[in-house]
């Protein structure tokens, strides 16, 4: 548990920006270790060399320790601390050359150059310090040699920063290495000649990747290396898909930009009218931006919105845009139902008004007599059409006549409407016979439709059988009065 509150500490730490980034540049530590070498080494004998003394490479060794303190990453100072044996053999010998072996402790101080990861370059001086000689033949003592000399080197480096590093270099002796007091010729000197190869065995010292950022995450596996970020994003910060300012990590719509407010989503829109439940002031139910997310009102609830309803607050149909069905005569009978809806006129006659014409004709209506179950009208009716029709012709020339007929409740529905409509068409016919135009009367049938009266009495059932006539002005202004014929 504390390792991973430490973790989560981390984590935090490495997402707020207010904590100061440990920013760090591509480096590398002191390091050093141990180093062996062979040598190859001679006398390079310079001035009047009268008998031709030469001398040829011979195997040595060395071996010691060496320290590389970095001026950059390009450039070291490695200074090595060695032990070191040079054999020396002459061609010829004639008692005063040396042949046998030098001891010194060396210190050679190099400067390195990195010229790529797997090659460098040396340079620089190398001290010796005379430690011990031997001459196979006893021809030289330790006191005929220079007891500290100077020499300078150049060599190189393979994989010069690996834990194991070859390297080769060539020595060359400034300093002369004769300190007789009376060498056989005077301007003779003998300076030391070495080429040098080994292994260097690194036991300390690292390479420490840069850290621009200072997230934590090295350049080299840092991809956002100029934005602090955390290991997990391979150095970036925690993305935000979507731009909205709250990462994925806690955006529960990490592909739609939202608010912190809802979580990374953006605010609600529950009726999915396109306007957002924070300023929606009816979110359960669509509406438009006009109303503020509320549908168009309905003020006089007749299901017509106000802004198509022209009577918004009477309620009307769509037929009439929101507005009630008109009665134009003001008789309280809609247009609709008024069959005279530019003349006032009570509802009983269907908007129409009650004149002497249709009381005449209702009157005589009355009279027509038919036989009992038959659509047959009795011969002593034929007066009373005669006259109503006369009546017609006179009175009401520019009139359509409807004649209906009605029944009681008695009998089959169907057979009822069938003898209405017979005893109709009896009575059309009959106007047409006595020179009413046929072009101005149809005859309609409704059987036990409409009664005016009450069917449970035999008064009310002979009241039921009836026939209607409506007179429909030829110019649309229609009147319908109720004439009644008793049929028996």
């Amino acid at each position: 548990m504390p390792l991973m509150i430490l973790l989560i500490s981390l984590q935090s730490m490495a997402q707020d920006t207010t904590i100061t980034p440990k920013i760090t540049k591509d480096h590398y530590t002191v390091s050093g270790g141990l180093l062996g070498a062979a040598d190859f080494s001679k006398f390079h004998i310079t001035g009047t060399n009268t008998n031709n003394i030469k001398y040829g490479f011979k195997p040595g060794w060395s071996a010691g320790v060496w320290l590389s303190f970095p001026l950059g990453n390009v450039v070291s100072l490695e200074p090595q601390g060695m032990y070191s044996e040079y054999h020396y053999s002459p061609n010829v010998n004639t008692g005063a050359q040396f042949q046998g072996k030098i001891k010194y402790f060396s210190v050679p101080v190099l400067l390195k150059f990195h010229v790529s990861p797997g090659f460098a370059f040396t340079l620089g001086p190398q001290f010796d310090f005379l430690n011990d000689t031997k001459d196979t033949y006893n021809n030289r003592h330790k006191t005929d040699f220079t007891s500290n000399s100077i020499s300078g080197s150049a060599g190189v480096e393979i994989m010069p920063r690996a834990p194991l590093v070859i390297f080769a270099r060539y020595i060359y002796g400034i300093t002369n290495m004769d300190a007789r007091v009376n060498p056989p010729t005077t301007d003779i000197e003998y300076h030391n000649s070495v080429i040098q190869g080994g292994i260097k065995l690194k036991l300390f010292g690292h390479h420490v990747p840069g850290d621009s950022d200072g997230d934590g995450v090295n350049d080299k596996s840092d991809k956002c290396p100029a934005v602090v970020g955390i290991p997990r994003y391979q150095g970036c910060p925690i993305p935000d898909t979507d731009g909205d300012g709250i990462n994925d990590e806690v955006d529960k719509c990490p592909n739609q930009a939202g608010t912190a407010k809802y979580n990374g989503c953006p605010i609600p829109d529950t009726d999915g009218d396109g306007i957002n439940d924070e300023v929606d002031k009816c979110p359960n139910q669509a509406g438009t931006a006009k109303y503020n997310g509320c549908p168009i009102p309905d003020t006089d609830g007749d299901g017509i919105n106000d802004e198509n309803d022209k009577c918004p607050n009477q309620a009307g149909t769509a037929k009439y845009n929101g507005c009630p069905i008109p009665d134009t005569d003001g008789d309280g009978v809609n247009d609709e139902m008024d069959l005279c809806p530019d003349k006032a006129g009570p509802a009983s006659s269907k908007g129409c008004p009650v004149d002497q014409v249709v009381v005449q004709i209702t009157a005589d209506f009355k009279n027509i007599l038919f036989d009992n179950g038959k659509a047959t009208i009795r011969p002593e009716s034929d007066s009373v059409l005669a006259r109503s029709a006369a009546v017609m012709i006179s009175q009401i020339p520019n009139s359509n006549l409807y004649i209906d007929g009605y029944t009681d409740n008695v009998g089959n529905a169907a057979y009822n409407k069938r003898l209405s409509k017979a005893r109709a068409e009896a009575v059309a016919n009959a106007l047409i016979k006595h020179g009413v135009p046929a072009s101005r009367v149809v005859a309609r049938g409704f059987g036990k439709e409409n009664p005016i009266c009450d069917n449970k009495t035999a008064e009310g059932k002979q009241c039921n059988r009836r026939v209607e006539v409506v007179i429909r002005n030829v110019d649309q202004k229609e009147s319908q009065k109720s004439i009644r014929a008793d049929n028996n």
